[in-house]
């Protein structure tokens, strides 16, 4: 059986991993998706075909021969995304370590380079398959030679398959490119004649001087006059699309056999680029395996602990292990007394879970522990919460095997004083160890206590929604003549474009079938009296589905109340989230918002009280830069919106009408949005000019806004990163070379953070504080972004609004420049309810 040579077109491989893996980087920002892209098809060729010999193919940046035959070779081809062009050189290096053959010759592209090999592989008897998804290729194709297309699902394309994919057989091929032409390579071929048109003529006539010979009896007139006049053209761009196959190489295939990886090269590279799946993938270890054989939880085991400067903690099904970084000890859970659990020096991953099978009420952990996936996830809020293994493996170069327990507590000990270290030379030593880390338990207590739903009220509730969808219904098919799905948008596009005429404003970007999303809806709303009742139906059906059927599904059998999980790492600004239910969603405005979280109650006995920020994030924004207009306004207690209103339209407070501070309060949030005249002229229906007027109003009223937003800004790109107003890291690595319309919206995302992201700050700040306080029987059961709810005992009550009060009261942050002053709460003081969250 003949040998067979793998030939990969590594820049176009390199070129669709760029694009197909997206928002992947080391911590400090260096993109690294393209490498791994090229590292995963490496290794699945070499997995799924074993190949004795192989080579990747590069092309140049310099100029090639056929730039000297056209001049406008290329030259409409927009220039490389710098973040894949810094990838290419260790995309290579990468290669090499696997012990494949990296080629690469200036004046030549990778095509003439693998056309050459090819051709040299089967004057030996070598069989050879091109690696590639580029349709020039394909002339290459002969018996022996075989394409790999990586657009086909890695279909196995002979002569016949060529002719299959690209419509006539390999030889045609530089034909129909001498009259296609190629607009990426900016290869003219013939004017009017594309894709389509070449290759009927093609298939027609046969090669492209046939088709020139014949060019008069061509029925189509654009094509007769383009072949006609432009002869000359086509055959130089077939020139220009032929692959040369001789080029002057200083190898052959049989140099082109593989070679042992360098293990120990790939283990640098894949600790370097922090690609820790590829490292547990390499023989042999990539790093130190930590092993620790875990003895009983004796007397001499909490000595160690006790003396030791950080004890680890894993929990593995019903057994805790412990270790003082050298040995290791296990404990039944059973067996855990509180004592002993905040007496030490603790290291977790992912304590909150722990704590909650603890018992969060009877083990609390001391002052100083720490959580080694929160510590982590603020080193890198944009990636992913990362294993213990991967952490140690990061910090420390060492590894456990998965499900060593005993290892795990090893490690966690060892992590300790590194990722404090880590956070303190990032400046963000005091958010953890004032906010993040109590607030770790203040979760896991609050996800415990949960919130009581009151189920009779919610089955009233549904019985109510399903009753008015009916009447909606015989409404929207009484107006729209006839009955349909209303949940189908083809069918309510069919009702709406084909039965009722109505402009068609979009169409969707997949199956190109008429758009009715809520945007075409909304602009529609006037044109017909069914449009106003299928987005009412929408709004119902959404609040249905999501909550008054959901919510009673989610109540805990035993506890008889809902127990959702708060995220400390997922959101990159330090937002919490919620999930299982997402009770940060529930809507408090409209007729049905208010109507569904009063069928949330307090226990028996007690009554929420409440207090929110109002507008925080606009006093943060007020506060954060220094505009003395913004801040009166909040020292004055006016309307914010009503205010600016009044600046942007030159009118007196008491004359500004309902339309125009919903105006204004598209400003101010959009302000902050980092919204531009486009994005508010649509949230307003207004034009872009009168949008853009707007803006430039508010902030020639308030200069000190936009000075703020430009500071950011410039920062932004010349650092890579923002900070809140507690110091909170957020990175955006290559943002300076990011294209123009991606750059915008992480600039826009940069503002947002120091904003909102400082409003985080403030909220769990608050959280950390209120717990403590907090009258006896009274716990937080939820936060909502800038409102905190507390249960309580009714005789408790009163103290608890006045905790909850003093909790999120005044507190002294930096202003821009140094300055120290206070931050106001929007509301002094808990608003008392009865035994139901209506409020807001």
């Amino acid at each position: 059986m003949a040998d067979t040579l793998y030939l990969v077109d590594g820049s176009s491989i390199l070129f669709r991993a760029f694009f197909a893996i997206r928002h992947l980087s080391t911590r400090d920002g260096r993109p690294t998706n393209a490498v791994f892209g090229v590292l995963k098809m490496a290794q699945k060729l070499l997995r799924d075909h074993d190949p004795t010999h192989m080579a990747f193919v590069f092309d140049r940046p310099e100029p090639t021969f056929r730039h000297e035959q056209f001049e406008a070779y290329k030259a409409n081809r927009p220039e490389a995304p710098p973040d894949m062009v810094v990838q290419i050189e260790p995309a290579k290096e990468a290669v090499r370590a696997l012990g494949l053959p990296v080629l690469e010759l200036a004046g030549y592209e990778a095509d003439d380079i693998i056309g050459t090999l090819a051709g040299a592989a089967r004057s030996k008897g070598m069989d050879v398959i091109i690696v590639t998804a580029d349709k020039d290729m394909f002339q290459l194709v002969v018996d022996g030679v075989q394409i790999l297309h990586t657009k086909k699902e890695d279909a196995l394309l002979d002569a016949h398959g060529v002719e299959e994919v690209f419509g006539v057989p390999p030889e045609r091929v530089v034909d129909v490119l001498a009259l296609w032409g190629d607009p990426t390579d900016n290869i003219p071929g013939v004017p009017g004649v594309g894709e389509k048109g070449a290759k009927e003529l093609v298939r027609q006539f046969g090669d492209l001087e046939s088709v020139l010979a014949h060019a008069q009896e061509v029925k189509r007139k654009s094509y007769r006059e383009g072949l006609l006049q432009n002869a000359e053209q086509a055959r130089q761009s077939r020139e220009l699309a032929t692959i040369m196959c001789d080029v002057p190489l200083d190898y052959g295939p049989d140099d082109l056999e593989r070679t042992k990886p360098d293990t120990q090269r790939l283990q640098d590279l894949y600790r370097e680029m922090e690609f820790f799946s590829l490292l547990e993938e390499l023989p042999g270890s990539p790093a130190e395996t930590v092993e620790a054989g875990a003895r009983p939880l004796d007397e001499a085991g909490h000595g160690a602990l006790a003396k030791s400067p950080w004890a680890g903690l894993y929990r593995n099904d019903g057994l805790l292990y412990f270790s003082d970084g050298d040995a290791a000890w296990s404990l039944p859970v059973k067996d855990l007394e509180p004592a002993l659990f905040s007496g030490l020096k603790l290291c977790a991953h992912g304590a909150k879970s722990v704590l909650r099978r603890l018992g969060p009420e009877r083990f609390r952990p001391g002052k100083d522990f720490v959580d080694a996936a929160v510590a982590a996830f603020m080193l890198d809020p944009a990636g992913k919460v990362r294993p213990i293994s991967e952490l140690a493996d990061l910090y420390l170069g060492q590894r456990a095997r998965p499900g060593d327990g005993a290892a795990a507590s090893v490690l966690l000990a060892r992590l300790a004083p590194r990722l404090l270290k880590e956070l303190d030379e990032a400046g963000m030593a005091s958010l953890y160890q004032d906010v993040e880390r109590p607030l770790v338990g203040v979760l896991a207590r609050m996800e415990a206590a949960g919130i009581g739903l009151d189920l009779p009220y919610f089955e009233e509730l549904n019985h109510e929604i399903t009753s008015g969808l009916e009447r909606l219904e015989k409404g929207i098919f009484q107006a729209a003549g006839e009955n349909f799905n209303v949940a189908s948008p083809k069918q309510v596009g069919e009702i709406l474009f084909e039965k009722l005429g109505l402009p068609v404003k979009k169409r969707t970007s997949k199956t190109k079938s008429y758009s009715t999303d809520n945007e075409v809806l909304e602009s529609l709303k006037d044109a017909h009296p069914v449009v106003p009742l299928i987005l009412e139906h929408r709004i119902l059906s959404k609040l249905k589905g999501t909550y008054v059927d959901a919510l009673p599904g989610c109540v805990n059998q035993e506890t008889g109340r809902v127990h959702a999980t708060f995220h400390q790492m997922v959101t990159a600004t330090g937002r919490l989230s919620s999930s299982d239910p997402n009770l940060q969603n529930i809507p408090a405005r409209g007729d049905w918002g208010p109507r569904i979280r009063r069928g949330f109650v307090a226990a028996k006995g007690c009554v929420f009280v409440g207090a929110d920020y109002s507008q925080i994030e606009l006093r943060m924004l007020a506060h954060l830069s220094g505009a003395d207009g913004l801040k009166k306004v909040f020292r004055e207690k006016e309307d914010i919106h009503t205010r600016t209103a009044s600046e942007i339209f030159g009118a007196a407070p008491g004359l500004v009408t309902a339309d125009m501070r919903r105006a204004a309060k598209a400003v101010n949030f959009g302000i902050i949005y980092g919204m531009g005249p486009f994005g508010l002229a649509r949230e307003l229906g207004v034009p872009q000019k009168e949008a853009k007027e707007f803006i430039e109003r508010y902030f020639s009223r308030f200069p000190a806004v936009r000075d703020y937003i430009d500071g950011v800004r410039t920062s932004v790109l010349n650092t890579e990163e923002v900070t809140t107003i507690l110091g909170r890291r957020r990175f955006f690595p290559g943002i300076g070379r990011a294209p123009k319309p991606q750059q915008q919206a992480l600039l826009r995302q940069a503002v947002n953070t120091t904003v909102q992201g400082s409003a985080a700050d403030l909220i769990k700040k608050a959280m950390v504080r209120v717990e403590p306080l907090l009258p006896e029987g009274a716990r937080l059961v939820l936060q909502v972004h800038d409102e905190l709810i507390l249960e309580a005992p009714e005789d408790k009550a009163e103290k608890a609004g006045e905790v909850l009060g003093k909790a999120m009261g005044p507190a002294r942050f930096p202003e821009r420049g140094g300055r120290k002053s206070p931050a106001r709460p929007a509301r002094r003081g808990g608003q008392l309810s009865s035994n139901q969250w209506s409020w807001k």
